[in-house]
């Protein structure tokens, strides 16, 4: 009887260490971070998310393939991540004989400004917007086809300085890193309106008459003379508008061109000879608002 109870125990005993080390490894089989089982961590240069650690034997070790985008350290059960800079990499937690690989990506941060929309008068006003985000190499294009404004961007500051020339419209387009983009709109505008047939100057605070226009010839299928005396062509200042303007649409160009009886008399103007593309700002019952750069027409058009 006790040789048969010393075989059993002798049995139990050996297959003991079996069963634990079974068990050991179920117990190790998984490495956790705080209760999820993500596959990849996002974050941005030089900051830092942490995690916490269950599975495994309950003792961890960390390595990083490239310690030159991102940190990894371990303390007891809590796994630190920082990202140092820009690009991918990916971390190893190791427990005992269980392994566990992390992809790390170390993002732009997203793009923030502090307005999507300025409204500016020409000359005598400047803007300043902040611009964070986008990475170290984030671009800026600015779409200003009638070069309406200077603009200035100091990375160190994130400070965009906007400077208003004449009416117009232009946006400004950030593009991180990654790609992601964000738009600010530009809009310049004088005090008052063009309410009357004539030429205006827009380079000014307030909308100003460039001359005193008394009288418009419309020629049809020729163009239109804009005078600032009764008699063309005795008339001081002149200016001569070919062809005619048909049909016009708001939002679309024109091309135009401009020619003075006595060209020296726009000379303190900016009004020069010559070809110009007129952006169509208005439509009128009768009358068609067209723009330049630092100037505006309100003439009359011809429907046809």
């Amino acid at each position: 009887m006790k040789q048969k109870l010393y075989l059993f125990l002798l049995f139990a005993c050996s297959i003991l260490p079996a069963a634990c080390d079974k068990d050991n490894q179920q117990e190790a089989k998984d490495i956790q971070l705080s209760g999820e089982n993500p596959d990849e961590v996002s974050l941005t240069k030089l900051s830092t998310r942490m995690f916490l650690l269950t599975g495994g034997t309950g003792k961890y070790v960390s390595y990083v393939a490239d310690s030159k985008v991102a940190g990894v350290s371990v303390s007891k059960d809590t796994l630190r991540v920082n990202g140092i800079l820009e690009g991918n990499t990916y971390a190893t937690i190791i427990s005992g004989d269980v392994r566990r690989r992390i992809d790390i990506h170390v993002v732009a941060p997203e793009i923030s400004i502090s307005q999507s929309e300025v409204r500016l008068f020409p000359r005598d006003e400047s803007r300043f917007v902040s611009l964070n985000g986008g990475g170290d190499i984030a671009d800026l294009k600015v779409d200003d086809p009638d070069k309406v404004i200077s603009v200035k961007w100091n990375a160190k500051t994130n400070i965009l300085e906007i400077q208003a020339h004449y009416e117009g419209e232009a946006k400004i387009r950030v593009i991180s890193q990654d790609r992601q983009e964000k738009t600010l709109k530009v809009t310049v505008r004088c005090e008052g309106t063009a309410a009357c047939v004539g030429v205006y100057g827009t380079t000014s605070h307030s909308l100003y008459a460039q001359m005193n226009t008394v009288m418009a010839v419309r020629r049809p299928g020729v163009g239109v003379w804009l005078c600032n005396g009764a008699r063309p062509y005795s008339s001081r200042k002149v200016v001569k508008i070919t062809p005619a303007v048909v049909n016009p649409v708001a939002g679309t160009y024109v091309s135009v061109s401009l020619s003075m009886l006595y060209p020296d008399e726009f000379s303190s103007s900016g009004l020069k000879e010559g070809t110009h593309r007129l952006y169509v700002e208005e439509v009128r019952e009768k009358d068609v608002v067209l723009r330049g750069r630092g100037y505006k027409f309100v003439i009359p058009y011809e429907k046809r």
